[in-house]
């Protein structure tokens, strides 16, 4: 089971809407596009996969194994 990690609220439902509008939007011609706008959703919330992090970073780090 993965740990709880806990958003502030406006920035969870600012990501909520953020990822609802891009279903919205979707354009099926366009699948990458859909890919790459739900990964900057997430992005604005934080949400990193592992891989890119290089040990370094500018604010605080919670790492979710």
């Amino acid at each position: 089971m993965q740990p709880a990690v806990y958003f502030h609220t406006d920035a969870y439902l600012h990501a909520i809407d953020t990822v609802e509008n891009v279903a919205r939007s979707f354009d099926p011609a366009e699948p990458a596009d859909l890919r790459t706008r739900i990964m900057e959703a997430l992005g604005d919330l934080g949400i990193w996969p592992m891989e890119i992090f290089n040990g370094q970073d500018e604010g605080e780090v919670i790492v979710a194994v």
